[in-house]
């Protein structure tokens, strides 16, 4: 979606009103108008208002039998809103897709069935494997089932994360890049392609780990950004479109009046979250998709086992004995 109108737009616009006069001057100025914008979409795309308009999809990766973390380079999540898993390999059509549940935290576990959970952690904080020579990173793409391999990331001697983006065979010495190398960086092992992660990227853990010998899964998340940080007064209110630039223009009003000290800015704010609450409610006229199916055979078992978590990808426990 567009967005063209400008900070310096808005501030313009409510320069007109006498009461925050105080703050914004009668001339073009950068603070406080910019803290005050940050401010306003920081609020705006604040975790409880999941904006379709502010979504961006992960790239779609494939599972490794007995890897529960992925590292990326991705810097702008600010929180997982859903997911899928597709039977990337089946001969049906369409591929069998099922539901991943995202949640906030999941634990290092060592049970294997179909991940039906998804997290995310700091790359630093991801799993990560040890670099073997002579040996096999293959791709479960075109596979009957998850073929065995080592842990497909592994930290370099100079820090550096790197992850499989080539399959093929490691050579005999362990590759190694430039201490702080780019994300994107790569460096040839044999056949074998590693690639820099961003080290202040994001990990996606799955829950169960994929099974050796199970099925291989694409994994397909979406997630909402973080609020960009507004460094000029030309910078435009992106991602927030045109359409909502009203919503805007109300919040940084009521901000304003804040900051002047008025008393009436106390309930100006609050009719604008209430406002901000509309808009998006707006969209409840649109029927939710719902659905009931079994992510395990009947007779396949619990899932997680002993102790099974209970929640919407696994509302029910079912005993092992």
């Amino acid at each position: 979606m567009a967005s063209t109108i400008t900070i310096k737009n808005i501030v313009d616009q409510i320069r007109v009103y006498p009461q925050v006069v105080p703050v914004l001057g009668t001339s073009p100025g950068l603070e406080p108008a910019l803290s005050i914008a940050n401010d306003v979409l920081q609020n705006i795309l604040a975790q409880s208002l999941p904006w379709k308009f502010n979504r961006a999809a992960a790239s779609p990766f494939l599972t490794v039998a007995l890897q529960q973390d992925y590292i990326t380079s991705i810097t702008d999540l600010a929180w997982l809103e859903q997911g899928w898993r597709i039977d990337i390999n089946n001969t049906a059509t369409p591929l069998p897709v099922f539901a991943e549940e995202t949640v906030r935290d999941l634990q290092q576990t060592s049970w294997q069935s179909n991940p039906f959970q998804i997290s995310w952690i700091p790359n630093s904080l991801a799993l990560y494997g040890t670099w073997k020579a002579n040996t096999s990173y293959p791709t479960g793409l075109g596979a009957a089932q998850t073929p065995t391999s080592p842990i497909q990331q592994f930290i370099d001697a100079n820090g550096n994360f790197l992850f499989v983006s080539t399959n093929g065979i490691s050579g005999n010495v362990q590759p190694v890049l430039p201490a702080s190398s780019t994300a994107g960086t790569t460096v040839a092992d044999n056949t074998v392609v590693w690639t820099v992660a961003d080290p202040n990227g994001i990990a996606l853990r799955l829950a169960p780990i994929p099974a050796i010998g199970g099925i291989t899964w694409q994994i397909k998340p979406f997630y909402q950004k973080k609020p960009p940080i507004k460094t000029r007064l030309t910078d435009t209110l992106f991602p927030l479109p045109d359409e909502f630039g009203y919503l805007f223009r109300q919040g940084f009003l009521a901000m304003c009046m804040i900051h002047a000290g008025k008393k009436e800015g106390r309930d100006a704010f609050n009719m604008w979250r209430e406002d901000l609450i509309t808009a998006l409610r707006s969209a409840d006229r649109e029927r939710d998709q719902t659905a009931l199916y079994p992510s395990e055979s009947l007779t396949g078992g619990s899932g997680w086992g002993y102790g099974s978590p209970i929640g919407p990808a696994w509302p029910y426990w079912i005993s092992p004995y």
